[in-house]
């Protein structure tokens, strides 16, 4: 690959991106080790045919379906108004309804609706989390705490380790000032490895780890550094910080 070429990639990627947590559009042109917990599997152990749970911004529909929600009892919160336009259309013909919620410290649902809340990587806050669980519902959240952004052993410039979300420690401390009571935390570092070097531009805007000022082009010397790279290794590499938590309401 030639530095015009990488150039080219990497703007045709940035362009590319969309909206939120959604990386289909790579392909398999990037691969993550999978973490010790199934989180589908996890949500699913406390749900029956009845039972009624909001999803906090989990990314596409997918997901959800895969639930197998019964019609009128499943929500999905979405803070982007084309996104949840689009989802809107999606959910419809299953009974799932879509509601735009910018805030997460103020849930448009009435107290003790749900009998699970769940986000995988979306905003949240436990206490307004705990509001609207009913008595003995549970909360699960599998989030991040940044990526290393060291790529093949080059770390990327103005990379901000601490980007993602809080810690597990603190996130347990949070939940139980909200009046639950942690039932399972644990935590994975995953390897990520891209495939070429305009999936991982892609993946920085869709992951949104790092500020808005990145961009290909004030990047670009770095990029290309690490197009070289990949050449060599066949791949980039680097490390992600996850957790995973499930709580439960006790009142």
């Amino acid at each position: 690959m030639t530095r015009e070429e990488c150039r080219t990639l990497c703007t045709a990627e940035e362009r590319a991106y969309y909206n939120g947590w959604n990386f289909t559009h790579l392909g398999g042109r990037w691969e993550e080790e999978t973490v010790p917990w199934d989180f589908r599997e996890e949500i699913a152990a406390w749900l029956d045919g009845e039972s009624s749970f909001l999803d906090l911004a989990s990314g596409g529909y997918g997901f959800l379906l895969s639930l197998n929600p019964k019609p009128g009892q499943a929500f999905y919160a979405e803070p982007d108004e084309q996104a949840a336009a689009i989802l809107r259309q999606r959910f419809a013909p299953h009974g799932v309804e879509v509601r735009r919620v910018v805030d997460g410290e103020d849930l448009p649902f009435s107290d003790s609706r749900f009998d699970a809340v769940y986000t995988r990587y979306g905003d949240f806050c436990p206490r307004e989390a705990a509001r609207v669980l009913k008595k003995g519902g549970v909360f699960l959240a599998q989030q991040s705490a940044g990526v290393d952004g060291v790529f093949n052993g080059i770390p990327f410039p103005g990379w901000e380790k601490d980007a993602g979300a809080q810690d597990l420690s603190a996130l347990i401390a949070q939940l139980e000032d909200a009046g639950m009571q942690v039932l399972k935390g644990e935590e994975a570092y995953p390897a990520i490895r891209f495939r070429d070097v305009g999936a991982l531009v892609y993946w920085i805007h869709a992951a949104g780890w790092q500020p808005s000022s990145f961009t290909a082009e004030n990047r670009e010397e770095a990029l290309w550094q690490l197009a070289q790279s990949l050449e060599e290794e066949g791949s980039l590499l680097c490390r992600e910080h996850r957790f995973f938590v499930l709580a439960r309401k006790l009142n």
